[in-house]
């Protein structure tokens, strides 16, 4: 999908030009935007907003990536080299039986490193849930629904980098925030509830594994 024709959601010229007032122009600025403000400035109904927005969503255009601060660019940048480190200790292992341990070694070492690696995104999805369940509380469940799409990447990344003794939990999170997005969706009452358990859940991988 194309990051800013709003044609691709459907979306006509009599009711693109009612965003534009909006100042909503692309589909990035209409996932970004509170449907509730757009609703009052455009005049369009805050459902077909809502709408759209799904739209967007299940086409693929995701959240707008918000901006790295240098310690996630740190976790980022340090992922990658431990997965590197992985995979040479792996290589180690095929070479010959006489550094079969050396190779273990460094496995274990690696998983050691990515268990905090994700301890530390962990703990940026709760801060991300926190501000879910605010948006929510002053009843702007656009907004909330896009912030639990950028705890959806967290998690996303979580999985991949996961060493296997935590890799059931993340799956579990996974289902747990799918569930709590659907409520979102739907301004069910027991989204709170949810978002309480999500929270519980990933406060669980806060402590690197051993």
């Amino acid at each position: 999908m194309s990051d800013t024709d709003l044609t691709s959601l459907g979306i006509d010229q009599s009711a693109a030009e009612g965003l534009a007032r909006a100042n909503v122009r692309t589909v990035q600025e209409l996932l970004r935007a509170d449907p509730d403000q757009v609703a009052m400035a455009s005049g369009i109904p805050i459902e077909r907003l809502q709408d759209w927005q799904r739209r967007a969503r299940r086409a693929g255009a995701g959240a707008p990536p918000r901006p790295g601060s240098p310690a996630a660019k740190a976790w980022l940048i340090g992922a990658v080299l431990i997965l590197i480190a992985l995979l040479l200790g792996w290589a180690l292992m095929a070479i010959g039986a006489g550094r079969v341990r050396k190779a273990e070694q460094i496995r274990t070492a690696a998983e050691s490193k990515l268990s905090v690696a994700v301890s530390f995104v962990a703990s940026e999805a709760i801060a991300q849930v926190r501000d879910a369940r605010l948006a929510i509380n002053k009843n702007n469940w656009g907004s909330a629904q896009i912030t639990l799409s950028q705890v959806g990447e967290k998690v996303a990344f979580m999985r991949q980098v996961a060493p296997d003794n935590q890799v059931a939990a993340i799956d579990q999170i996974s289902e747990e925030l799918s569930t709590l997005q659907k409520s979102a969706s739907e301004q069910s009452k027991d989204t709170v509830q949810q978002l309480d358990a999500l929270e519980t859940s990933l406060d669980a991988l806060q402590q690197p594994q051993q």
